[in-house]
């Protein structure tokens, strides 16, 4: 009987073990796994202790920055971030806090611009994405953080920079100096047929430096910016003047009626698309006069921008704000109001596209009002 007991106990033992060793072989077939699939993956992996130190590293660490395997286990993890002069963001968002306060209160921090150093020490633009690791209590167990190499991307971007420095300054200059030329000329002392060639050329001048400055609020409309509070009214009165010359070749007459200051959140190209909205008005509406107005409805603040021409087609009325669509009889690059359109949608604002009480086109651009 009791050598059966025993029997039984030694059976139970070697099964227990047998377990505990195939728990040991999954648990290794799984770190394995882990480890090929960290390795397989082209972007920087770095999972980091509670105390900011690299304890894991994947081949990418090696592939694209040149550091030895093992190299950076154990070290602080900006031992692999370039200089605080070239990592600006982040110094900044680590000087106030803000980078592990987002991670804490968040769990994550999601593609933050900065650059890593190669173990040679050249900087490379990264995007990193970092989330936090918590045991069952809660607690800060580790970090993960993931770079992707953006040096194509930021080329890219350089090259775009200077190509729109190229565009808006070099051209533009060089334009205006020819149009300035041409108005020069006393066209009423040429005839029918030079005046026509004179027009053409004067007209496509205009076009082109058009064309050139969407491009460029374009542009800044990409880049980030401070928003603060935005004083309509001066706002309108600079798109009406920028255009004064405009108005009086046209022979047009602008009124305004303006309802308060109206202060709303905007930034350094707001004024772009009112100025728009005029030149448009300007150049296109077959009008004589032009009526800038703004009242207060609530929380919301509208401006309206209308005239007493043709007006556009029901048909047309949100196509017109669609990128590259010109309109019934426009020869413009179709630029100009999709521009008006994005810009009002970066501050929160909406642009519709309306009958006028004068006979012409209205444009109401909606705003929350600022009230603080």
């Amino acid at each position: 009987m009791e050598e059966s007991r025993l029997g039984d106990d030694w059976e139970d033992t070697k099964l227990q073990l047998l377990s505990q060793e195939e728990l040991v072989e999954r648990v290794q077939q799984r770190t394995k796994a882990l480890e090929n699939l960290m390795d397989t993956m082209v972007d920087v992996l770095l999972k980091l202790d509670p105390e900011g130190r690299i304890d894991m590293a994947n081949r990418a660490v090696n592939d694209i920055l040149g550091y030895e395997e093992g190299e950076v286990i154990g070290k602080p993890v900006d031992y692999v971030f370039a200089s605080a002069e070239k990592n600006e963001e982040l110094s900044d968002m680590m000087t106030r806090g803000e980078l592990l306060d987002t991670l804490v209160g968040q769990g994550y921090v999601k593609d933050v611009e900065i650059y890593f150093t190669t173990k040679e020490g050249e900087a490379i633009p990264m995007s990193l994405s970092a989330s936090v690791m918590e045991d069952d209590d809660g607690q800060l167990t580790g970090i993960v953080c993931v770079a992707k190499d953006i040096s194509e991307r930021k080329t890219a971007e350089d090259q775009a920079a200077f190509l729109h420095s190229l565009l808006r300054h070099d051209l533009s200059n060089k334009l205006q100096v020819i149009e300035g030329n041409l108005n020069m000329i006393d066209r009423d002392a040429l005839d029918d047929e030079h005046a026509e060639f004179f027009d053409h050329a004067l007209n496509g001048i205009g076009d082109a430096i058009e064309l050139i400055d969407n491009v460029r609020t374009l542009h800044k409309l990409e880049g980030e910016e401070e928003l603060g509070p935005t004083n309509l009214e001066r706002l309108l009165r600079e798109a009406i003047d920028r255009h004064e010359d405009l108005r009086k070749q046209r022979g047009f007459t602008v009124e305004t009626e303006v309802d308060g200051p109206g202060r709303v959140l905007g930034g350094s190209i707001l004024s772009e698309l009112f100025a728009n909205l005029v030149e448009n008005a300007l150049v296109h509406s077959d009008g004589s006069t032009i009526r800038v107005s703004t009242r207060v409805e609530g929380s919301t603040v509208v401006v309206t921008v209308e005239d007493d021409g043709r007006g556009v087609p029901e048909d047309e009325k949100e196509r017109i704000l669609e990128k590259g669509y010109s309109g019934t009889g426009s020869t413009g690059s179709g630029l100009g109001m999709h521009l008006a359109s994005e810009i009002a949608d970066a501050y929160d604002g909406d642009l519709k596209v309306l009958d006028s009480d004068l006979g012409g086109a209205r444009f109401d651009v909606h705003f929350q009002q600022y009230s603080r």
